[in-house]
C-alpha cells in the first residue's frame, strides 16, 4: 500500500491473525453453546456478569 511504513503493515498483519483467531475461538464456543442447548445473547451474558450472577 503506498504511504503505509512497514511497521503499521506489520502491525495490521498482527491484528488480522488475531481477529481471525478470536473469531475462530468465538465460532467454537457459539457451536458447543449450541450442543449444550445454551445458546444466549452476548447481551444477556454481559448483564449477568454485571450483576454478579
Amino acid at each position: 500500500m503506498p504511504g503505509t511504513i512497514s511497521s503499521d503493515l506489520s502491525e495490521l498483519a498482527a491484528a488480522r491473525k488475531r481477529l481471525a483467531e478470536l473469531e475462530a475461538d468465538l465460532a467454537i464456543h457459539r457451536r458447543a453453546a449450541e450442543l449444550l442447548g445454551e445458546v444466549t445473547s452476548p447481551k444477556a451474558v454481559r448483564s449477568r456478569t454485571r450483576d454478579g450472577l
